[in-house]
């Protein structure tokens, strides 16, 4: 089970317009803290979730999503299962028909057993996560899909880094193409995220690497250079802390 690296957000937290909030989140949990999240989901994500093969990966999809409700119904006071979600082309969601005073942009990644969302009041914005080992076709992708920058920087690294390296520049690419949002497919190899630039080569992004928990790498990407990040992690079971408190308003 991955150790989250982060403090639990504070029962008064405000989204300041230049900061991107993320949120880490293990979805390994209870059977009942599962059911209580389950609870909360649409028809058309029970619907997904039942298509998964594993029941491990149904549960962690009923986890994740339930926990994007809840953080999303903690910052805008309402319930979760009241959330309606719409999907843009390549299916990034979003909220459907938001409040003018209550808008939020959001994304989310997940891998194995950790989930993350980052979340602004202002900016678009995109996150990924990836758990870090070593890859055989490492170079062969690098190859294909980094831009000539990145692979001059991701080959000069030592051996012992390449691994890190080579998921650090991954992230950060899938992060840009999910603020945009586009996905992997669209423009991954013309995306140079060394230059920290939008994919028209205009404004430069707030683009940043961390890492939520040991052996995991992620990065955020939002239009707005000038950003913060603020990293938190999202309470378990119990929903101890800084659920108990209601937010102030922004």
């Amino acid at each position: 089970m991955p150790v989250i690296l982060f403090d639990q957000p504070p029962g008064n937290l405000k989204l300041i317009k230049d900061e991107i909030h993320v949120f880490c989140a293990l979805l390994d949990l209870p059977p009942r803290r599962i059911e209580r999240l389950a609870e909360t989901l649409s028809i058309d994500e029970h619907e997904k979730a039942a298509r998964f093969y594993f029941e491990r990966d149904r549960t962690r999809y009923l986890a994740g999503r339930g926990i994007l409700r809840e953080i999303l119904a903690w910052l805008l006071r309402a319930s979760p299962g009241q959330l309606i979600f719409s999907y843009g082309t390549h299916g990034k969601p979003r909220l459907a028909a938001p409040d003018s005073g209550n808008r939020l942009h959001f994304n989310l990644a997940h891998s194995d057993s950790l989930a993350v969302y980052a979340v602004s009041r202002a900016h678009e914005v995109g996150v990924d996560l990836e758990r870090i080992h070593a890859i055989g076709e490492a170079e062969e992708i690098v190859a294909h899909f980094f831009h000539e920058r990145e692979r001059a920087r991701w080959q000069a690294l030592a051996s012992d880094k390449k691994s890190e390296g080579f998921f650090d520049f991954w992230t950060s690419k899938e992060a840009m193409l999910k603020a945009g949002g586009e996905g992997i497919g669209h423009g991954i190899e013309q995306t140079d995220v060394s230059a920290a630039r939008d994919l028209s080569g205009g404004t430069p992004w707030l683009l940043q690497s961390f890492r939520p928990a040991l052996h995991f790498t992620a990065a955020v990407a939002a239009k707005c250079p000038d950003g913060r990040l603020c990293c938190w992690k999202w309470p378990g079971e119990g929903l101890s802390g800084c659920v108990s408190a209601p937010l102030a308003a922004p």
